[in-house]
């Protein structure tokens, strides 16, 4: 084993320290873990770039599940295609498990598909991609297939919370909406404001002369009395 590049340490590096910086980059210098405070509220003009990316502990549990996908991938159609060998029916022999290899084909795609976006840090693809392998993983392992999903939707959860609140720590998460109007208290705030606004006489504007012509009556002719 050689020394860890990049970070001045002599400890060796071993054989998941090397995937994991293949995938999430070296290390900065004068960092620890080269992840952020997920305590730190991001600007809103930061939130999109970070959204779209993915951080290392998030790489990290993607990494695991893609992994993981494809070993299940390999072994579970190969597995399936060996324990159900052909079988006689109407004096032909018919394969009892004829999709599996097809299935398990489909699988091995995503998870290349999935190891792509995983390089470019694409947050929405490699979601996208776990979750397509948990509704196919739900063929062969059932309702455990759905792990995938939920580390998809996990992925998704985190964007989202970076989006509307600037992190993903979950006590300043609740800080910060403790101190926001909830929905009727929102809505009163907005009624009275409108009311407010409204009753300003300030903001009233003074009405206009009307552009339309109308033209003066004629004046009308004394008629004179008739005497008698």
């Amino acid at each position: 084993m050689s020394p860890t590049a990049g970070n001045g340490s002599s400890k060796p590096q071993t054989l998941t320290g090397r995937i994991m910086a293949a995938f999430t980059g070296p290390t900065p210098p004068g960092s620890s873990g080269g992840t952020s405070d997920p305590s730190e509220i991001l600007p809103p003009e930061q939130r999109k770039a970070v959204m779209s990316t993915l951080d290392r502990v998030e790489t990290k549990w993607a990494l695991m599940g893609l992994a993981a996908a494809t070993l299940a991938g390999i072994a579970l159609p190969a597995y399936y295609l060996v324990a159900n060998p052909l079988t006689k029916q109407d004096g032909k022999y018919v394969a009892v498990s004829p999709d599996a290899g097809l299935l398990g084909g489909v699988i091995l795609v995503l998870c290349v598909i999935g190891f792509a976006a995983l390089w470019k840090r694409k947050r929405t693809l490699v979601a996208f991609s776990l979750f397509l392998l948990g509704f196919a993983f739900a063929v062969f392992i059932g309702l455990a297939g759905f792990l995938f999903i939920f580390l998809g939707g996990w992925l998704m959860l985190r964007a989202w919370r970076i989006n509307k609140y600037g992190t993903t720590d979950s006590k300043v998460i609740r800080k910060v909406a403790a101190t926001q109007p909830r929905g009727r208290q929102r809505k009163e705030a907005a009624r009275s404001k409108s009311k407010k606004t409204a009753s300003t006489p300030g903001d009233r504007r003074p009405p206009t002369a009307s552009k339309r012509y109308t033209p003066k009556a004629p004046t009308r002719k004394k008629i004179p009395k008739t005497t008698e």
